[in-house]
């Protein structure tokens, strides 16, 4: 009788084991839905209407350091290409006061910096 307790109680033992290291069940869990934000739209690079869109985003990237200070009227030369240390000339009013500007590309993709001028138009 011995010999049985002892197989019974292995054999026991060993469906505990065997039903206690199962992976418990998979449930689902919450459903995420990522919107995926569109490519940056291409711009073609077209001469005649660099300076004026050149101008536009100067004048939207516009952040005066100090307060009072207002930008407006902002023209630039077009130029037929965006070339490293290429430039153009721009002129923009600020606080009604027309200033000249430089505006060097620094990268081909199209970085510049922009240092005041004379006015040169």
């Amino acid at each position: 009788m011995n010999i049985f307790r002892t197989a019974c109680a292995a054999t026991l033992g060993g469906a505990l084991l065997m039903t206690g290291c199962a992976a418990p069940p998979a449930t689902p869990g919450p459903t995420t839905t990522v919107t995926a934000t569109p490519p940056p739209s291409v711009v073609v690079f077209d001469p005649q209407t660099s300076g004026k869109v050149l101008a536009e985003r100067i004048k939207a990237r516009a952040k005066p350091k100090e307060a009072g200070i207002t930008i407006s009227e902002v023209e630039c030369k077009n130029f037929p290409d965006i070339k490293v240390n290429t430039h153009t000339d721009c002129q923009m009013v600020v606080n009604g006061v027309k200033r000249g500007y430089r505006a060097t590309f620094t990268q081909r993709d199209g970085h510049y910096e922009i240092k005041a001028q004379d006015l040169t138009w």
